[in-house]
């Protein structure tokens, strides 16, 4: 028996339903289950269906999802130019709408070295090493 797919498992079954009607004289006593095999294939092939219809409406609705979500970046970004046009683009108004506003750099504070003098101690003044 295919264990692949719901088409295959179908396919299967219905093969297997009309070799049991063609030997149904020989095989008494499975009329119960090849009953139940007839009620569930109608209902299997049906939930398929409604799968299929289903994921083509998820797909759909993705569609719709990133349309608007693309517009609604599209809008954004145009309210987001016009408050930086009315405020301007120095004024820390700006952050109420996420935006950053330009500002002066900081710069780092020089550094400026300076170098200690080496202190000749007591004993390399009384004995020159040279």
């Amino acid at each position: 028996m295919p264990k692949n797919s719901r088409a295959e498992f179908i396919v299967d079954a219905k093969k297997l339903s009309a070799a049991y009607l063609a030997n149904a004289a020989d095989l008494p006593g499975l009329d119960p289950l090849h009953q139940e095999l007839a009620t569930l294939l109608p209902e299997l092939e049906a939930l398929g269906i409604l799968q299929d219809a289903q994921t083509a409406a998820v797909q759909q609705t993705t569609l719709e999802i990133e349309e608007r979500l693309a517009r609604g970046r599209l809008v954004v970004t145009r309210l987001r130019n016009v408050v930086r046009g009315f405020y301007g683009t120095r004024t820390e108004k700006v952050v109420e709408f996420g935006i950053r506003p330009f500002r002066k750099p900081v710069r780092a504070p020089k550094v400026i070295e300076v170098q200690v003098p080496v202190k000749e101690t007591a004993i390399e003044k009384t004995n020159p090493t040279t």
